[in-house]
């Protein structure tokens, strides 16, 4: 009896002592917030659609007030805000940049200089703003992960959603980077 009741307690601990630790990622939020976010910085789509979409009959509103789940997980605060400012201001110097083919994005989620122009000054001014865009790119996303509460250990995971983004949107003659090598666009 005694034998009985020790096995059963010694499988009752092996039972609870392994246990599996699930680190949650916000995969959902974190592809809308970077689909918002890089159509908002490239103004590749519509980003009002939201505002515009009523799918609930006008006289219903009069009795329950317009709420929007979603709006509940707020990605824009004052330092996206200026980052995504940075970038779009960038992004329109960047343009005939990435036509030429002188730019690729990478499946990291940063710019990566594919090409180097013939000008010496052309080299230094696209050094510089690879080098502008790649740092406000990692701000934006330690930004992001901070608001959505993603563990250090799934940054990648994000980058690689917003790399999909930033190919996604990227100007015609962009290199996009691939899993087998580097595709011009």
């Amino acid at each position: 009896m005694k034998k009985t009741s020790f096995l059963w307690v010694l499988v009752a601990f092996f039972v609870y002592s392994c246990v599996t630790v699930n680190i949650y990622f916000p995969a959902q939020e974190a592809q809308k917030t970077a689909k918002e976010i890089v159509n908002s910085i490239r103004g590749s789509v519509n980003v009002q659609k939201k505002q515009n979409q009523n799918p609930v009959p006008s006289s219903f509103l009069i009795i329950v007030p317009k709420v929007y789940a979603a709006d509940v997980l707020n990605t824009t605060n004052a330092k996206i805000a200026a980052i995504k400012q940075r970038m779009k201001r960038r992004f329109e110097s960047m343009k005939a940049y990435y036509q030429k083919g002188y730019l690729g994005e990478g499946l990291n989620g940063y710019l990566v200089l594919y090409k180097q122009p013939n000008s010496l000054k052309d080299k230094l001014r696209l050094k510089k703003l690879v080098s502008d865009e790649n740092r406000d790119r990692n701000a934006l996303y330690s930004e992001v992960a901070r608001v959505l509460k993603i563990q250090p250990s799934q940054m990648d995971r994000l980058k690689r959603i917003f790399a999909k983004q930033w190919q996604d949107t990227a100007p015609k003659g962009t290199y996009i980077q691939t899993v087998t090598g580097w595709v011009r666009k």
